[in-house]
Parts: C-alpha cells; sequence; structure tokens
C-alpha cells in the first residue's frame, strides 16, 4: 500500500482526536509554521541552544540517508517516551517518524528491498501507528499500521496496534481477523489475546444491536409496505404524507390514517381514512374507517347532518348540512411515488444507505398551477371512485376533500381562487 507521506503527517498532526480543545490544535500548528522552529529555521540564530543541541545530533549534509533515517527514528522515539508526560511530544514524534519515512525513500534499493530493510522501514510505520493511537487519531493509526503489515507481514506490533485502531473505528469484524493474524505469528502474546477478546464481545454486542435496530425498523417499514402494496392493487397514486395535513387534523393525519384492508365475512374492502376540509373556517374531521363501497353522501350525512340542533358548533351561519355543500378534490396535488423504495424514504424508514442519489432521484415538490386542478364529486360517488381517479394523488394515502357551502360568498372565493392558482374545477365526477 504506497502511502503520502507528507499527507500522512499533516493528516495526523491535524486530526480532530486526542486535542484537547481546538485552540490546542491550532496553537501547535502555529507553532509548526513559526520560522524559529527548529525544523524550520534557515540558520542558527533562529533556533534555541536546546534546538542546536538537537540538531547537531541529529543531521548531517554528509550522513547517508540510512544514518539520517535511523537519526530521525531516534529521536522519534524519545519524543514518544517524553509523551507519556507530555501529549504534545506525540505530535512530535509522529512528525520524527515522517522524516524517517521520507528518508527510507532515497534508501538504495539493494537495501529497502532487502528483508531487513523492510523489517526496519515497517517498524516504523509500527512506531507511528503508535504515536497515533496514543493521540486516538484511529484513521491515520489503522493506515500507519497497514502500511507497516504490508512492507513485512511478521510485524506482530503492527497487528495489535491495527486491531486496536479498528476497535476504535466499531469496526469489530476486522478487528477480530487484525488480531487473529498477529496470534498466528505469537500464539501466546497476552495483549492480542485480550484485545481479540474485546474484539469479539464487542462485535456480538454490535451484531444484536444491529439485528434489533433492523427488527425495529421492519416492523416501522411495515404499515408503509402494506400501504404500497394496497395501492398498486387498486391503482392508486401515492404521494409523500404533507405534514400541514397533519396539524390540521391535530396530529393524527401522518401517524393513525392509513388505509388498510377491512373484512367482513367474505367481503374485502379497503377502510380509507379520509380528511374533510372547511377552509372558511379552518376546521375538519378525520374519518378513519369509510368503506371504498361506501358512498360520499353517507359521510356527509353523518358529519353534516340536516338538523338545525345537530350542526357542528363553529357553524355560524348554519350553512353546513349535508345536503347544501359541494365537495372537491385536487388532481396532480403531488408528483406520486415510483417504488415502494421511495414511499419508504418519504416515511424516513428506509433502509441505511438506500437513498437514492441525486442524479437517480427526479424532482419532486408540488407540481405547477398548469398541472393542478380540482374536481367535484357527486354525492352518490363511491370512495373507490374518488380514490381511483386518474392523476389523483392522495398524500400518505390520505383522502383530502374540501366542504364548502352552495351559493355562499365561501364558495365563490373558493372558485375564484381555484381559477386563479390552478386550471379551475374542470370536471364533475358521475356516479
Amino acid at each position: 500500500m504506497a502511502v503520502d507521506i507528507n499527507a500522512f503527517i499533516e493528516e495526523s498532526l491535524a486530526a480532530g482526536r486526542g486535542w484537547e480543545s481546538e485552540e490546542a490544535r491550532q496553537a501547535y500548528l502555529d507553532r509548526l509554521e513559526n520560522e524559529k522552529f527548529a525544523l524550520f529555521a534557515e540558520d542558527a540564530s533562529e533556533m534555541t541552544q536546546e534546538d542546536i543541541d538537537a540538531f547537531n545530533n541529529m543531521i548531517y549534509d554528509d550522513r547517508t540517508p540510512l544514518e539520517r533515517m535511523r537519526n530521525f527514528r531516534d529521536h522519534g522515539n524519545r519524543h514518544f517516551a517524553t509523551g507519556k508526560r507530555n501529549k504534545m511530544y506525540f505530535r512530535d514524534a509522529i512528525i520524527m517518524y515522517g522524516k524517517a519515512l521520507q528518508e527510507s525513500q532515497q534508501l538504495e534499493s539493494e537495501y529497502s528491498g532487502s528483508e531487513e530493510g523492510k523489517q526496519e522501514i515497517s517498524k516504523l510505520w509500527s512506531n507511528a501507528a503508535a504515536a497515533n493511537l496514543s493521540l486516538r487519531n484511529w484513521g491515520s493509526a489503522l493506515k500507519a499500521a497497514d502500511a507497516a503489515i504490508d512492507l513485512w507481514d511478521g510485524n506482530v506490533k503492527a497487528y495489535y496496534r491495527k486491531c486496536k485502531a479498528l476497535v476504535q473505528l466499531r469496526r469489530y469484524s476486522e478487528a477480530v481477523v487484525a488480531a487473529t493474524g498477529g496470534l498466528a505469528l505469537d500464539p501466546d502474546n497476552a495483549e492480542m489475546q485480550k484485545l481479540q477478546k474485546q474484539a469479539r464481545e464487542k462485535f456480538k454486542s454490535a451484531r444484536q444491536r444491529d439485528q434489533a435496530k433492523a427488527a425495529a425498523l421492519l416492523r416501522r417499514q411495515q404499515p408503509i409496505v402494506d400501504l404500497w402494496e394496497l395501492a398498486q392493487t387498486y391503482g392508486v397514486l401515492l404521494a409523500a404524507p404533507d405534514k400541514s395535513l397533519d396539524e390540521a387534523s391535530g396530529g393524527h393525519a401522518l401517524g393513525r390514517a392509513r388505509p388498510r384492508w377491512h373484512e367482513e365475512g367474505d367481503v374485502r374492502d379497503v377502510a380509507w381514512p379520509m380528511l374533510f376540509l372547511y377552509p372558511e373556517y379552518g376546521q375538519t374531521d378525520l374519518i378513519q374507517d369509510a368503506l371504498g363501497q361506501d358512498q360520499l353522501v353517507q359521510w356527509m350525512g353523518r358529519l353534516l347532518p340536516e338538523e338545525e340542533e345537530h350542526l357542528p358548533g363553529w357553524d355560524e351561519r348554519r350553512d353546513y348540512r349535508g345536503s347544501n355543500v359541494d365537495v372537491f378534490f385536487k388532481i396532480n396535488a403531488a408528483f406520486p411515488v415510483e417504488d415502494q423504495d421511495e414511499l419508504l424514504q418519504a416515511y424516513g424508514v428506509s433502509q441505511p444507505g438506500s437513498d437514492r442519489t441525486a442524479a437517480d432521484r427526479k424532482p419532486k415538490g408540488v407540481p405547477g398551477e398548469d398541472r393542478q386542478a380540482w374536481v367535484q364529486v357527486h354525492p352518490a360517488c363511491t370512495i373507490q371512485s374518488i380514490v381511483t381517479y386518474p392523476q389523483h394523488v392522495l398524500l400518505g394515502g390520505l383522502l383530502c376533500l374540501t366542504a364548502v357551502p352552495k351559493g355562499t360568498e365561501a364558495h365563490r372565493r373558493f372558485l375564484g381562487d381555484a381559477e386563479e392558482f390552478t386550471r379551475g374545477v374542470v370536471e364533475v365526477l358521475q356516479p
């Protein structure tokens, strides 16, 4: 696995984990950018005596790449040891190991390609993994451990550090595999055995959690799957539920109001939820068990009785009698979903990772005014004839009907708005 060493160092130092605060991270990066920091000083005048002493022991132009690599490695090891008292030194160790790895790229191929050379460079990567683990930079630690194993698959410490990083990344099955690889090299390694046991236990717990989540998701999906299958049986168009309708119905329209099969003796029908809207007063009625074979007039008589004493309390002018209202529904109120997966997604219960990409998903929302229109319903029409009307899209499977009293200002206003904002009332649905 080829690793960009400069990018690796930068990623390790800038990683969000292992920092006590964002301010601490920025202060350290500022320190690296300061020209007086020893690594970036141009001459001794920009360095402290401590820096000069360190560099006198570290870099000389006449040293070989192998000598420079080992010098950086040794400084990295010293920084790592100091890091146990001050976390900042772990980052300095990463820089030193990175410098050593850069020097390793200048080695003669005769050495770098030899078994001894591969093992030495592998240990450098493993050390870098350890420094990143100490900073809780799990991703960088994993990358370094993988690089170490690629160079030398006998590096037991690299397997251990890879396993440790994978456990922290919650990739437990991979962690078990890594620990197994390490134990194949060192069967009596107690730390590796302990880590393998931990990874297995976490894998088991994670699998149980995933199974419980999957079962819960299936329970939430089932009503939506049933809704889709029912709609397919009757040729009903569906769209995502409308939250504004849920608010209008007192929070019931989206939760419990879905079509469902209804069986009575040998007769099988569908109980359709209906939301009656009375825009003049901002009132609604929600019916949850209107059968497909029922006529609209049956429900109008129940909701809006003829007797004065039974009229709704909000009907100030006493206009809302079943025989005195016209009922309408809107066509092309929304774009219908194309398949079951899209419906599940609309309800927020799709499988994780199953959402369509933007390129696959057609634009949704509300069709333009040139497509929307209203249809008036004759009271003798059946509920099934209404829900199966062409271009009638049910939002979340909910049948929405608008009722306005005849010959009133509310009726004239409704027709005016229908003409202005849609194509108007285009048809009267007959029984």
